[in-house]
């Protein structure tokens, strides 16, 4: 009787620690164990497992249709606005690039380097010429006031003009990129030296300071 007392304690206790740690990370030790030797990837507010062909699956069970095996550590996509730090009046969006990413926008679409102008631009580009495409947001890269196009999660490319495909494959994502079947769309976890949807773009120091980063271990 004593064992049992312990053993309903345990649980109690594990389960409060389990919802607790949650709250900041869906890859809990439940999680990770139900995905076994898979890594457990956290999306948003849930958790999945990274099969072996690249596809996500509730469990390793349907991984496989066998027994759970040893775990492995999470691959976590990050929520790149979760940590931002941006200035007064300015609104923090993610941009969808790997390693995880975000701009700071202000009020007249310029993207805060390192803090909001002061005047408008006389011919905001966004406001002229908008080149983005299928509901892409243009703001302007204040080290060239260029417009720059920040593409929905289906989209890709400079104007946002071409559609993700919805399944993985050998030859979607560039430059050793790993590619993960996740939010109905490819996704593609890049090096350090790459960002994009594709992993297609190379970091330049020139074209890119306006990005921040949170780097993150897969």
């Amino acid at each position: 009787m004593i064992v049992r007392s312990m053993i309903i304690i345990f649980v109690i206790l594990f389960s409060q620690l389990s919802r607790s740690y949650a709250q900041t990370n869906q890859c809990t030790p439940t999680a990770i164990a139900t995905c076994g030797s898979f890594p457990c990837i956290q999306t948003g507010d849930a958790y999945a497992c990274l099969c072996a062909d690249m596809t996500v699956k509730p469990s390793a069970a349907e991984c496989t249709g066998g027994t759970v095996a040893t775990t492995q550590s999470p691959i976590v996509i990050p929520n790149e606005c979760a940590n931002a730090v941006c200035p007064a009046g300015a609104t923090c969006i993610p941009t969808n690039q790997n390693p995880s990413q975000y701009i700071c926008l202000c009020s007249n679409n310029i993207i805060a380097n390192p803090d909001c102008p002061t005047t408008p631009l006389p011919n905001n580009p966004c406001l002229i010429n908008n080149p983005c495409s299928n509901g892409a947001t243009c703001v302007v890269n204040p080290l060239n006031l260029q417009p720059v196009c920040l593409c929905p999660s289906n989209t890709y490319g400079p104007n946002c003009r071409h559609a993700c495909r919805p399944t993985c494959d050998s030859s979607w994502c560039y430059n050793g990129g790993r590619c993960v079947n996740t939010r109905g769309h490819p996704y593609c976890l890049c090096g350090r030296q790459y960002r994009g949807r594709r992993c297609e773009l190379r970091y330049d120091k020139y074209n890119y300071v306006y990005f921040h980063h949170h780097h993150s271990r897969w």
